[in-house]
């Protein structure tokens, strides 16, 4: 059975390819801002799933924020490059470019209706959503990327 973020993940790829031919501007934007939801709720999936009381889950899910998701991917980012790219990071780091950009996109396009949007940008929008899917879940049991899921809902800690 496919997951909510996988729905969502098709989803925008339908979006996008919807009007065979002049897409509308509504469709497109609609694509790129679900591919980063996609790529939202699959983290808020992956990081809820291990909590023992089934019930809560939704509960804890609710308390992930958009703006401090992002400032951890952006905190991992520097991280990662200040300490010269570790190999065993490179999957973890594409994962927060991913969102990081992803997050760019969609207010891009949930926001400024002066841009156009093409096929092809809500098309590499939504690949790149896939691709860091691909990379989560080659890299989701490793201590980095449990670690990196609470971070992103946890309170800073010094």
């Amino acid at each position: 059975m496919a997951s909510f973020a996988d729905d969502l993940l098709q989803q925008a790829y339908h979006l996008a390819r919807k009007e065979r031919l002049n897409p509308r501007q509504a469709s497109l934007r609609r694509a790129v801002s679900t591919a980063y939801y996609a790529l939202f709720h699959l983290l808020i999936d992956e990081a809820t799933a291990k909590w023992g009381i089934a019930r809560q889950r939704g509960m804890i899910g609710r308390t992930f924020e958009h703006g401090k998701m992002n400032s951890v991917c952006q905190e991992h980012m520097k991280r990662f490059y200040k300490t010269g790219r570790p190999a065993d990071g490179v999957q973890l780091n594409r994962v927060a470019e991913a969102f990081e950009e992803l997050q760019r996109r969609r207010h891009l396009a949930d926001y400024d209706n002066s841009l156009i949007w093409s096929r092809a940008d809500a098309i590499a929008a939504i690949d790149a959503s896939a691709a860091a899917f691909n990379d989560w879940r080659s890299i989701r049991e490793s201590e980095a990327a449990q670690d990196f899921l609470l971070q992103l809902f946890l309170p800073k800690i010094k």
